[in-house]
């Protein structure tokens, strides 16, 4: 961190952005940002927070996440459904249903992330991760599968993208793409699809079990820090221009810790009115939380 000067961090704005929990925010290359929430519904905005497109019932069950692929496509997931969304028309902002794939898995599907290999990868509560790749009709087709003993939360691609990361429940396993080997982390759990985070070349960050962060080694695959996080977290977000990341979760409060040596520099208490699902870094000095309360927060450090 820069002269290690502490960012402080405060509430500018609040949006009702949603009538239900707010699951997951992603922001396209352009600035314009995605919400898609239990309500059913995909909203599009500029990034002055004005409603560009609402895609009501967009699912037929909450729709758990959205992965931008660019500023023309995207993916949501909900119960047992994924979605491809795109332009008709790249000079407009108008997003439509490309594709569906029903059953795509057996529970809710907890994340979905996208390959440079212009694959698909998701997680579910069925225990399962699945790899999706188009077929010569342009449909996505499953054609790795791999297993938990328990509920999936969350993945994450490395950038050779041969190692995949899968946490939930029962453990956090490290898996190799070319013969599906897994080293496994049965004492690292995850409790979110935004709990599990990486904080630089050689770090990953785990939500972990009753409040307790754990912080794993990726070339030496071992636990080097545990963080007391004080309740269990939900969201966790790396701001890497700050040297900081930030926690939210059961006690509505928002944690700041440096990421240098895991000090916690500042709560922000009842950050929001209930549980806070996550955070997405909008620029280089401001982030949104997001949660049960329905609302988008803007913060400006």
């Amino acid at each position: 961190m820069k002269n290690n000067k502490i960012p402080k961090l405060k509430e500018i704005n609040s949006i009702n952005a949603h009538i239900d929990i707010i699951n997951t925010i992603s922001i396209f290359p352009s600035g314009n940002i995605i919400s898609v929430s239990h309500d059913f519904s995909i909203k599009i905005w500029d990034p002055h927070f004005n409603i560009i497109q609402k895609i009501l019932k967009a699912h037929i069950d909450n729709i758990i996440y959205v992965c931008i692929i660019n500023e023309n496509n995207f993916v949501t997931c909900s119960w047992k459904v994924i979605k491809t969304w795109n332009k008709k028309n790249s000079f407009e902002n108008i997003f439509t249903l490309n594709n569906e794939i029903n059953n795509a898995h057996n529970d809710w599907i907890n994340k979905i992330i996208y390959s440079s290999k212009e694959n698909l990868i998701s997680c579910s509560q069925d225990k399962t991760i699945k790899i999706w790749e188009k077929n010569n009709n342009n449909n996505f087709q499953s054609i790795t599968t791999l297993t938990h003993s328990d509920w999936i939360y969350s993945i994450l691609l490395l950038e050779d993208k041969n190692t995949l990361i899968s946490s939930g429940i029962d453990g956090t396993k490290f898996w190799n793409l070319n013969n599906f080997e897994n080293y496994n982390f049965q004492n690292v759990q995850c409790w979110n699809n935004n709990g599990l985070k990486r904080i630089d070349i050689d770090r990953i960050i785990v939500s972990g079990e009753g409040g307790l962060m754990k912080v794993i080694s990726i070339s030496k695959k071992m636990i080097i820090k545990e963080i007391n996080n004080i309740c269990i977290c939900w969201g966790i977000c790396i701001i890497k221009n700050k040297g900081i990341f930030l926690t939210g979760g059961e006690s509505f409060d928002v944690r700041i810790f440096r990421y240098d040596n895991y000090e916690c520099i500042q709560v922000i208490e009842n950050a929001h009115k209930d549980y806070i699902y996550g955070f997405i870094q909008l620029n280089n000095d401001s982030i949104i939380s997001y949660g049960w309360d329905n609302n988008m927060k803007i913060w400006s450090f």
